[in-house]
C-alpha cells in the first residue's frame, strides 16, 4: 500500500501539483492543459473521438440488508479494516463547513460531520440515523419517529431530541443567514418533542413520502447550546462538536480542510479512515497526478475525455454514475437584448445540437434531457416542447423576432463553465449556434465569482451584465425527487434571477403545490408535467442533457461507493492492501 504524503508537508502544500515524474505517462498525456484561457475566439472544426467503453466500476450497497439490519452492534461488527489516514482530492472548495450553509461537493463532508434522523446512501436511498425507524405516518399532516437515545455529539455529550429540533430551527431563514436547504422544508410546519426518544413532524400541506423522507434527511442535529453560544456564523466555520462519525480538527480553509474520526461513533455508517483531509484542487490534472501518486486517495470531477486513460492506469480504478440527475443547462438573460425576446430564446434552442455535445463533447456519454427529471424517474413524463437541432427552425423563429439571421446574424457573448467535463464542448455550441443564425462569442470562465454581479438581477434594476451561460447543477444534493429537482433552480427565489420572467416562478409554484397536495400518483406527474412544459416553453433557462458523474481512486482503496450525485463519500472505504 502506498505511504500517503507526510500530513504537516500537505497542509504546507495545500494546491501542490506533482512533477511530471511521479505522473504515470498515460493519464498525464490525456490530461493535457485543464485550464483554458477565456475565449473569444470561433469556434474551429472538431473531429468526433470514438465513445469510450469505460466499465462500471460502482460498489452497490445492499440497501435492503441496510434497511433490515440497523442496529448499532450488527453494522459496527463488519466495520472495515483502519487508515490512519487518507485524503481526498475534490475539484471545489468550501464556503463553510456547516451542513446548513454549504452546497455543491462539498456537501459530502458534511454527512460525514453531521448526522440527523436519515442518512442519504450514495445509492440515493435512505436508512435511519439518529431514528430508529422510518418515520411512520399518523395522519396526512402528522409523522412520529423514534429516535436513538445512545448517541452522541464528538465531545461525548448525548444529542438530544431538542438538538434535533434544533437543526429544524435553524433553517428558519429569520433565525440565521440564509441556508439552501430552507426553501425545501417549506411544507413541515414544526417539528415537536413528545418524549426523550420520539419526536412529532407536523406538516402544514400534504406530503408525498418520497419528497418528505428526502427532505428530513437534510436535517441535522447541532448542540443547541454551544451553537447560541458561539453564534451560529461562528459555528459555521468551527462546527465543534458535531454529530457525525467525523469532526472537524483544523482552522476553516476554503481550499483544505482536516477532519478525523469521531471514535465514539456508534450509528450505523462508521469510518475507516482516523485522519481525513479534503483538499479543493481545481486542475484536474493535478488532481488525478495526486492520486496517481498515492499523496491521495481518492478524486472526484473525472471528464469523459480521460475515462480511458484511467482505466489504463496500473494504480487507478474509475467509477462512474451515469443515471445522475447532474444537469447541464443554458442560462439566458431576460432582462435585455436580444433574450428578452421568447422567439429569440426558442430559436437559440434551436440552433444546440445536444447529441452531438454528447457524441464529441462528451465522448458519448450523457444523456440529452428533457427535464429537470432523468428519464427513468417514474414521475418523468415526455413533454410536448422539444429542441431538437433544426437551424432552419432557428433562424425562421429569429425572422419572426424581426431579425435578419442570413444577413446579420445575432450576435452575443456565451459563457461556458470552466469546468473540465463543460468546457470541451465550447466550440460545439459556437459552431452550431452559427448554423442557427447566430453568431457567439465564447467566453469559458468561472461562473462562481459572477453568480451575484451577473445572474441576480440588480438590486438597484436595469439588466444584467450577460447575455447566456452554460453551466451544471446538480440539486439532487439537496434532494432527489421530483418536487426538489423542479423548485431548484426555476421556483421562488429564481423571481430575482435574470434568467426567469414575470410570473414564471409563481406559476411553477402553483403546479408543483398542487402536486403534493393531490393523493393520486398519476395525477401528480401529470402536475409536474405541466410544469414542465412551462419550464421549456418560456425557455429562460432550459436543460441540455444530464452529465454523467464521475470519479478514480487509488488502487490501495477498497469499498468505494460511487455516489449518484455531487461529492465523495468515506463511507465503506477501506485499504485494499495492494
Amino acid at each position: 500500500m502506498t505511504e500517503p504524503m507526510d500530513r504537516r508537508k500537505f497542509l504546507k502544500r495545500s494546491g501542490l501539483i506533482i512533477g511530471v515524474g511521479a505522473v504515470a505517462p498515460t493519464v498525464l498525456a490525456a490530461c493535457g492543459d485543464d485550464e483554458p484561457a477565456a475565449t473569444t475566439a470561433a469556434a474551429p472544426a472538431t473531429t468526433q473521438a470514438p465513445a469510450t467503453t469505460a466499465a462500471m466500476a460502482e460498489e452497490t450497497p445492499d440497501t435492503t440488508a441496510a434497511m433490515e439490519e440497523t442496529t448499532t452492534t450488527a453494522m459496527m461488527a463488519d466495520a472495515p479494516a483502519e487508515f490512519e489516514s487518507i485524503t481526498l482530492a475534490q475539484v471545489a472548495g468550501w464556503i463553510s463547513l456547516d451542513s446548513n450553509r454549504t452546497t455543491g461537493g462539498a456537501l459530502s463532508t458534511g454527512q460525514h460531520t453531521f448526522e440527523g434522523l436519515l442518512i442519504k446512501l450514495p445509492d440515493r436511498s435512505l436508512i435511519p440515523g439518529l431514528a430508529t425507524e422510518m418515520p411512520r405516518q399518523v395522519d396526512d399532516l402528522t409523522y412520529r419517529v423514534k429516535i436513538r437515545t445512545d448517541r452522541t455529539f464528538s465531545d461525548g455529550t448525548p444529542i438530544k431530541a431538542s438538538d434535533i429540533v434544533y437543526g429544524y430551527d435553524r433553517l428558519d431563514p429569520e433565525r440565521e443567514l440564509g441556508s439552501p436547504f430552507t426553501q425545501y422544508i417549506t411544507f413541515i410546519e414544526s417539528i415537536d418533542i413528545i418524549a426523550d426518544d420520539e419526536l412529532q413532524i407536523n406538516l402544514n400541506q400534504r406530503t408525498p413520502e418520497d419528497v418528505l423522507f428526502q427532505r428530513i434527511s437534510a436535517i441535522k442535529a447541532y448542540p443547541e447550546a454551544v451553537v447560541e453560544e458561539m453564534g451560529g456564523m461562528d459555528y459555521s466555520f468551527s462546527p465543534t462538536p458535531s454529530s457525525g462519525s467525523m469532526m472537524v480538527v483544523a482552522p476553516f480553509d476554503t481550499e483544505l480542510n482536516v477532519f478525523q474520526r469521531y471514535d465514539g461513533y456508534t450509528g450505523p455508517q462508521p469510518l475507516a479512515a482516523k485522519d481525513i483531509t479534503y483538499v479543493a484542487i481545481p486542475e484536474l490534472a493535478s488532481r488525478i497526478a495526486q492520486v496517481e501518486a498515492g499523496q491521495a486517495q481518492i478524486l472526484d470531477g473525472v471528464s469523459p475525455q480521460l475515462y480511458r486513460a484511467i482505466e489504463d492506469s496500473p494504480n487507478l480504478n474509475l467509477g462512474i454514475a451515469r443515471q445522475t440527475s447532474f444537469l447541464e443547462m443554458i442560462m439566458m438573460n431576460t432582462t435585455k437584448p436580444p433574450f428578452d425576446n421568447q422567439l429569440v430564446r426558442q430559436a437559440l434552442m434551436y440552433s444546440i445540437d445536444a447529441q452531438e455535445l454528447i457524441d464529441i463533447g462528451l465522448q458519448g456519454e450523457g444523456r440529452i434531457a428533457r427535464s429537470p427529471l432523468p428519464p427513468e424517474d417514474p414521475r418523468y413524463i415526455e413533454p410536448q416542447q422539444q429542441y431538437n437541432f433544426d437551424p432552419e427552425k432557428s433562424k425562421a423563429l429569429l425572422r419572426e423576432a424581426g431579425y435578419d439571421p442570413d444577413n446579420e446574424p445575432v450576435q452575443f457573448q456565451l459563457g461556458v463553465v470552466e469546468w473540465a467535463y463543460v468546457y470541451p464542448q465550447a466550440p460545439l455550441f459556437a459552431q452550431r449556434m452559427q448554423d442557427g443564425g447566430f453568431d457567439p462569442l465564447l467566453l469559458v470562465d468561472s461562473i462562481d465569482a459572477r453568480w451575484v454581479s451577473d445572474i441576480m438581477k440588480p438590486e438597484g434594476g436595469g439588466p444584467a451584465r450577460y447575455d447566456a451561460w452554460v453551466a451544471t447543477i446538480g440539486f439532487e444534493v439537496f434532494s432527489y425527487d421530483a418536487d426538489g429537482l423542479f423548485r431548484g433552480w426555476w421556483s421562488g427565489w429564481a423571481e430575482n434571477a435574470s434568467f426567469s420572467t414575470p410570473g414564471v416562478p409563481a406559476k411553477l409554484d402553483e403546479f408543483l403545490n398542487a402536486a403534493l397536495e393531490e393523493p393520486d400518483f398519476d395525477k401528480q406527474n401529470e402536475l409536474y408535467a405541466q410544469a414542465n412544459e412551462i419550464l421549456v416553453t418560456e425557455a429562460g433557462a432550459v436543460p441540455i442533457l444530464f452529465q454523467p458523474i464521475a470519479h478514480a481512486w487509488n488502487k490501495s482503496v477498497a469499498g468505494y461507493q460511487m455516489p449518484q450525485t455531487l461529492g465523495m463519500t468515506l463511507f465503506g472505504v477501506h485499504p485494499s492492501g495492494e
